[in-house]
């Protein structure tokens, strides 16, 4: 599975040097439409080999697949994850 990150593709915000004891100023807050471009999965062979495996069928694996491709990137992570846990376990 490999997973890109894209964070060039955020507005660029000016760039500060910090000081040890300074304090920052709090982050932009980053829209869903700029969140979801910053993380593409790309499933191997093997991750749909796993997911035939869990989910039973082609047909279902595919529209898991597709979910997880829709879903926002907490929840892209949060599959991610899981998936790592699952190929330790099989």
């Amino acid at each position: 599975m490999k997973i890109h990150n894209n964070p060039e593709r955020l507005r660029k915000t000016k760039e500060e040097f910090l000081m040890m004891h300074e304090h920052r100023k709090p982050a932009r807050h980053i829209p869903p439409h700029e969140r979801k471009a910053m993380l593409n999965l790309e499933f191997d062979e093997q991750d749909w080999i796993l997911l035939e495996k869990v989910f039973g069928d082609e047909d279902t694996a595919s529209a898991a697949a597709q979910i997880i491709h829709n879903a926002p990137p907490e929840i892209q992570i949060l599959a991610v994850q899981l998936i790592d846990m699952i190929k330790e376990v099989v």
